[in-house]
């Protein structure tokens, strides 16, 4: 009797375990332990969002207000912040040198923006404060030119309004509201790699190559899982 008893105890936990599991897509139950955090200003933060979603080794994205003194910056009060990305990434996949050529590659380092748009890094800590350094004195060598990217450390993060995160999800209500009967609201939402992905998909951003072996894993109903698929092909 007590060896019954402990078997059922044993199959209740594994139970309760897998329907832990399934209150989130796979893909956002598999995110590793050891993530750094990275903050690029390049242009409008909803096209800089898409293209690190999509990205191999960076797990959670989101758009905010940063650089600036100005305590609790809003879209329309912004003071003196840039629009930023603040992503989150296994250095064991990508290292920071590599999220530095994604920034780099997606504009244009050489224009002198207003302030809201500028091209900027902001840093965590002195190891990518030197890597930065070190990358824009060799890109700006290489063209005889000085670029007008910032360097500076990061103060504070302030997220954006919900109407700016994963913006391009949330311009596809169906893709959206299978992701949604996971989460709560798009404010938990905005950490799931899956919405990560399907913005940057969406967005016409991103690795194929990537998501086309991870999708399943998005936790999408079989409708939206085709749609997806059609989308890869």
């Amino acid at each position: 009797m007590k060896q019954f008893l402990s078997t059922i105890m044993i199959f209740s936990l594994l139970g309760v375990f897998a329907m832990a599991n399934s209150e989130k897509p796979a893909i956002d139950i598999d995110v590793p332990s050891t993530l750094e955090k990275a903050t690029f200003g390049l242009g409008c933060f909803w096209g800089s969002e898409a293209v690190f979603g999509g990205t191999r080794g960076i797990y959670k994205t989101s758009v905010g207000y940063a650089g600036g003194t100005k305590e609790n910056p809003s879209y329309f009060s912004l003071g003196d912040h840039t629009e930023v990305v603040q992503i989150e990434f296994d250095p064991s996949e990508i290292t920071y040198e590599a999220l530095l050529e994604v920034f780099w590659s997606s504009h244009n380092a050489y224009i002198d923006y207003k302030r809201q748009y500028m091209s900027i890094i902001l840093y965590h800590n002195a190891d990518q404060r030197d890597v930065a350094e070190e990358f824009i004195a060799l890109k700006e060598s290489e063209r005889d030119m000085k670029s007008a990217t910032e360097i500076s450390q990061i103060v504070e993060f302030y997220r954006a309004e919900d109407y700016h995160l994963k913006f391009y999800l949330q311009r596809d209500r169906g893709l959206l509201n299978d992701l949604l009967g996971f989460y709560g609201d798009i404010f938990e939402l905005d950490s799931s790699t899956a919405a990560a992905r399907l913005n940057s998909l969406l967005a016409g951003k991103g690795d194929r190559d990537l998501m086309r072996a991870e999708y399943i894993s998005y936790g999408l109903q079989e409708g939206n899982l085709q749609k997806v698929s059609r989308m890869l092909e």
